[in-house]
């Protein structure tokens, strides 16, 4: 092989040796969504300066010609890496999932295979030659139709993941939005680099710029790496996140249709969870129960139980949370979280088919008050299913304060408790965290223990 001397042989090694460096540091984060095609496209890279430095040094045309047929390696991966890299990054996973995206690959392969083949067809370069570039000599490339077809589609590729970067940018919190402009300024430089020399715009016509604009590509990604840790905080998207729950979480928004369904809901109904997408909320199975507990923009609890046909009940405890955007509610979440296996231990320490005994409905509201202040000091399961509110929002307050019973009815209560030390059957009205008032038939005992007094009220739905 004859060498002749060029002053862009280091420069382009420099390029690979850095594009290299930061390939070692992405392939040590390989488990980060992105982390493969964001390797290949790095390798790509390296292996494209590296190749093209080899051409520049070459001083026959035969030469010249087996390092550019070699370069194409490189050159007809890193457009649909850099696409799948930016799907990935920004979690649009349902197209791997089709496997459609990896025809993609296709146009790269037939680009390569006519390009080792050329000779043949010059489909690639329709005419080879070696010009004198100031001293040394540069292969002069005349292009044909298929590379034309192979520009257009490595643009549409930076064009089509850059979009998704950008979007991705927009939607972001402020932490990761500099990945992603990092990530596209990147590219764009170089690829500023590939039409400067396919308009002929450079100083030295036959000098392809676009592997030497490498070298400002790899310093920026360089700094995306060990400065804003592209591979360390990447982003998540929520219905990843969602999907990857047990519990059951169902999204409907201020116009009752479902907006999102995860796929826990198909393990207990046997039903896609995409079917219910966009359809009202009243399709659900469910909805008659969750609807009683969405009626309040504060977060409340419920259970409810789900039945089908030749199946055990499914028992779930649900929290219901209003969505909010700029302090506007959108709608309300759902999360169901399956108490199955604790209400069938339940109902065995209770007697086998006894499960009636169970229902939220035959258990009593159990609430202790300490008696000096009636501040709350415990609740039960069924106080915070029927009343709807949280446990760590009641312990340590007064039903008064809470607004569950008022004045005139704490006052005639506990006269007659302080008075007798026992209610039986007494008549209250209590208020949900939804302000509705529902009738209560309540009993009530003191209970001192050591130097401590507590009253103990239960309580059951009925009466006037």
């Amino acid at each position: 092989m004859q060498w002749q001397n060029n002053p862009y042989f280091l420069p382009l090694i420099i390029s690979g040796l850095i594009s290299l460096v930061n390939a070692l540091v992405v392939s040590q984060r390989r488990s980060v969504a992105g982390s493969l095609p964001l390797l290949g496209m790095l390798l790509a890279l390296t292996g494209w300066s590296f190749t093209y430095a080899f051409e520049l040094a070459s001083g026959s045309l035969s030469w010249q010609i087996f390092w550019a047929k070699i370069e194409y390696v490189g050159i007809v991966s890193i457009p649909t890496l850099f696409l799948l890299f930016t799907l990935e990054y920004a979690q649009h996973r349902q197209f791997f999932k089709r496997g459609i995206i990896y025809l993609i690959w296709l146009i790269p392969i037939i680009t390569l295979v006519l390009t080792w083949t050329n000779e043949a067809h010059g489909l690639i370069w329709s005419e080879v030659g070696l010009k004198d570039g100031g001293g040394f000599y540069l292969l002069s490339l005349e292009h044909g139709v298929v590379f034309w077809i192979w520009t257009a589609f490595s643009y549409l590729c930076l064009v089509l993941g850059s979009f998704v970067l950008l979007r991705r940018a927009v939607f972001s919190p402020p932490e990761l939005k500099p990945q992603s402009y990092i990530l596209v300024l990147g590219a764009g430089i170089t690829w500023l680099g590939n039409v400067i020399y396919l308009a002929r715009l450079s100083p030295v016509p036959d000098l392809d710029i676009t592997p030497i604009s490498l070298i400002l590509s790899m310093l920026i990604y360089s700094i995306g790496l060990f400065r804003f840790g592209i591979l360390d905080i990447m982003p998540i998207a929520g219905e990843t996140v969602l999907e990857s729950l047990d519990n059951v979480v169902i999204v409907v928004n201020d116009a009752d249709r479902i907006a999102y369904i995860n796929q826990a809901y198909e393990y207990y109904s046997g039903v896609d969870s995409r079917n219910f997408t966009g359809k009202p909320a009243s399709s659900l199975p469910l909805w008659p129960s969750l609807s009683k507990l969405a009626g309040s923009h504060a977060t409340v609890r419920g259970e409810v139980v789900m039945t089908f046909e030749g199946r055990d009940p499914a028992y779930f405890n649900a929290r219901v949370s209003t969505v909010r955007w700029k302090n506007q509610p959108l709608g309300r979440a759902f999360i169901l979280e399956d108490i199955s296996e604790r209400r069938r231990a339940e109902n065995s320490a209770f007697g086998a088919g006894d499960e009636s005994l169970l229902s939220p409905d035959n258990i009593p509201l159990i609430c202790v008050l300490r008696t000096q202040d009636e501040k709350i000091i415990e609740v039960n399961r069924s106080f915070i299913l029927e009343l709807g509110f949280e446990r760590k929002d009641v312990v340590g307050q007064s039903l008064l304060q809470l607004g569950i019973w008022d004045a005139y009815q704490r006052g005639e209560f506990l006269h007659i408790l302080r008075g007798e030390g026992h209610v039986t059957d007494h008549f209250l009205s209590l208020v949900n965290v939804n302000r509705t008032k529902q009738s209560y038939l309540a009993s009530a005992y003191r209970m001192d223990i050591q130097e401590n007094s507590y009253f103990v009220i239960l309580a059951h739905p009925g009466g006037k």
